[in-house]
């Protein structure tokens, strides 16, 4: 149990670090401009990525047993609402410039055009995304990700503990979020929240006032 607590904290240490302002500016300062417009969202989502695969590598060599599983019945109803969650999360990314969400398109962009935009991390996209998916709820990304962890079917020791802290440390990065999209967007995000609920949908009462 303390084995799995410490590779998970470990990891959201790591990611936590490595999105923060601080550790992107200090980056700045040190590689420059450039290199951070063209480099640094491909690497962060590599890092990512690899430390989410070796954290999942260590959770599994640690002792587990099975504490109770979803009767047949069960079982496909709770795969049901996982695949939502996957399918809700899926949906996000139609709102997003996927290759500039993954860091791709600023590496081809710097390569074939010697072209360096967008902010800190090479992204241009400048508009708040109201519709879709994000007319439902704020942050749909890290509900499917709520979703898909709580509603595991078999559930073990350790998964408990990796479900119960992935919720958390979701929770956290939605409230991250909601503070730096208030200051990216000021008053336009304070409509918006007013309208849309947090990460619960269809929680906010109509009021009849503005659009998305």
């Amino acid at each position: 149990m303390i084995q799995v607590l410490l590779i998970f904290l470990l990891f959201a240490f790591i990611h936590s670090i490595t999105v923060s302002k601080k550790f992107k500016h200090a980056c700045r300062d040190f590689f420059g401009e450039t290199f951070m417009r063209v480099y640094y969202r491909a690497l962060y989502n590599s890092v990512s990525l690899l430390t989410a695969g070796i954290a999942l590598y260590f959770i599994n060599e640690v002792p587990d047993r099975l504490l109770w599983a979803a009767p047949g019945w069960l079982e496909w109803l709770m795969r049901f609402v996982q695949l939502a969650g996957v399918a809700l999360g899926s949906l996000a990314f139609e709102h997003l410039d996927t290759g500039e969400f993954l860091g791709v398109k600023q590496i081809w962009r710097y390569f074939t055009r010697q072209e360096v935009a967008g902010n800190i991390e090479g992204l241009t996209q400048k508009e708040l995304v109201t519709t879709g998916v994000y007319g439902i709820v704020r942050h749909p990304m890290y509900l499917a990700g709520i979703v898909i962890f709580t509603f595991n079917p078999h559930v073990t020791r350790n998964s408990l503990i990796v479900s119960i802290l992935a919720d958390i440390y979701f929770l956290f990065g939605s409230l991250i979020e909601e503070r730096r999209f208030l200051r990216i967007f000021g008053d336009q995000y304070v409509q918006y929240r007013k309208r849309v609920p947090w990460l619960l949908p269809f929680t906010k009462k109509k009021t009849g006032k503005g659009k998305s």
